[in-house]
């Protein structure tokens, strides 16, 4: 790319007359500058982009006061890089034809758990790695992302995932009597004891629906890490056992909005369930346990399952620490 097309490109100010006319990449990693490149001198300091210099940037793309006597680096002034990177971004999309698609936060859960062809990708909340995935894309890219605002910046338009029409696909929902397992039959697929809880059923066959739209195979990585009403199972003195190796489980939900759904559709399942929140929440008006520290959880009487407002790790670490029973001696 020229130096005059990109200074425009990224809204930027020439500060010197360089030599050098062209850049043959970009970077945003003053360590793994490679020579002819952009340096995005990104949460950078004078430091970085000497270093960057050093290692044979042909341009720096930054907000800093930086001045160069070596006219052979381009130093483009920019007021944000952040929106230098954004524009850059979209730029790239449109010249690769990427298609972007937005997702709920929930589906963009379930794509972290499955395996991915290269013909998709999953757009990284962290702008660095968002960059990096959209300069790396191959041309003609599905990329995936439940961040709009993002989408809207990097494209002109975009597709979605709905449950629409979700009665035309061809799919049943088999009664395994669990919770938190899922088998079903889909396009005469059949996905036996699936480890995903199945009240989150629509989102799963939007997501196999779209796989299969676009003629890409279904394939299950590992649901262990799924963010969403992850279970603990504990035994009545709230020691962790296996999963599934007890009749009482505290389920952890940290997103509002899928809390209020999941304490609703519990409560029209289930008479021994208890819902659970700080009372320093927003949701602690339909909860039947308020606590005021996350220890008080170990003081739930009789339930079967335990819906709480909380982050699975922080409840979990709660519930590995030793608990000092009474002795004779």
């Amino acid at each position: 790319m020229r130096i005059e097309n990109l200074t425009t490109l990224v809204n930027g100010e020439l500060k010197n007359s360089p030599k050098i006319s062209m850049i043959n990449g970009f970077c945003i990693d003053p360590n793994s500058i490679k020579v002819g490149m952009a340096y995005l001198a990104l949460n950078a300091t004078i430091d970085d982009a000497l270093l960057a210099i050093k290692s044979g940037a042909y341009a720096i793309i930054t907000d800093l006061s930086l001045n160069s006597k070596d006219d052979e680096i381009a130093i483009i002034k920019v007021d944000s890089v952040v929106m230098a990177m954004l524009r850059l971004m979209r730029f790239l999309s449109a010249q690769k034809e990427l298609r972007f698609v937005h997702l709920t936060r929930l589906q963009s859960s379930i794509l972290e758990c499955l395996y991915l062809p290269k013909s998709l990708c999953l757009l990284n909340q962290d702008l660095s790695q968002a960059f990096m995935q959209i300069l790396e894309a191959e041309n003609d890219m599905v990329v995936l992302s439940y961040d709009e605002a993002m989408i809207d910046r990097l494209s002109f338009s975009h597709a979605s995932l709905s449950d629409d029409s979700l009665s035309d696909l061809h799919y049943e929902l088999m009664d395994n009597g669990s919770l938190f397992y899922t088998t079903i039959l889909f396009k005469n697929n059949y996905y036996s004891e699936l480890k995903f809880p199945n009240i989150f059923i629509k989102d799963l066959v939007c997501v196999m629906r779209f796989f299969d739209e676009y003629g890409v195979g279904f394939k299950v990585h590992s649901f262990d890490k799924f963010s969403h009403f992850r279970a603990i199972f504990v035994d009545k003195f709230f020691v962790i056992k296996e999963f599934g190796q007890s009749h009482r489980a505290i389920i952890c939900e940290s997103d509002e909005e899928l809390f209020r759904l999941e304490a609703t559709l519990l409560r029209q399942k289930f008479s021994d369930i208890i819902i659970c929140a700080r009372a320093s929440s927003s949701v602690a008006f339909m909860a039947d346990f308020v606590y005021n520290d996350i220890e008080d959880i170990k003081k739930l009487d009789e339930f079967r399952y335990a819906l709480v407002f909380e982050n699975y790790e922080d409840v979990e670490a709660v519930l590995a620490q030793s608990i000092d029973e009474p002795t004779l001696f």
